[in-house]
């Protein structure tokens, strides 16, 4: 008697195990997490129009020194961010230190050597929250012409 006695304690815990690991598997998640609402790139050079951002790294990039440096801030401070960063152009690497909220933009010899313009996009992965800056080669005395 007690051996089926004991199959049947371990069959109910069981169960109950299960129902115990399914409940809390489907418990929301801590809402206690504050989500992005801004991502702001503050230092660029000029923006077009439409309020698109430029930073001229013509001064900056070379070959001796192919790494360029974005900064953002995020709002509000204690946010629960997820950082992901994309670029327009694939001789171009990102890299994201989320703790000093900085982007590398590491340049290929191939990408300086054509002075390719580029849009680095900054972007929380859970509230799709966003800023972008184009960084352009900018040749001496070009100007952004407005849009008609």
């Amino acid at each position: 008697m007690t051996k089926k006695i004991l199959f049947v304690l371990v069959l109910v815990f069981s169960v109950f195990s299960i129902i115990l690991i399914a409940v809390w598997g489907t418990l929301p998640e801590n809402s206690n997490n504050i989500q992005v609402e801004t991502i702001v790139i503050n230092e660029y050079d000029e923006t077009n129009d439409n309020g698109d951002k430029f930073i001229n790294v013509t001064d900056i990039i070379s070959k001796e020194n192919n790494i360029f440096t974005i900064n953002y801030v995020i709002g509000p401070e204690n946010a629960n961010a997820d950082i992901v960063v994309s670029t327009t152009d694939k001789d171009v690497n990102l890299q994201v230190d989320q703790l000093d909220n900085k982007v590398y933009v590491i340049y290929s010899f191939n990408a300086i050597d054509q002075m390719k313009t580029i849009t680095v996009q900054i972007k929380d992965k859970d509230t799709q929250n966003f800023d972008e800056v184009t960084l352009w080669f900018k040749t001496p005395g070009v100007i952004i012409v407005p849009e008609i």
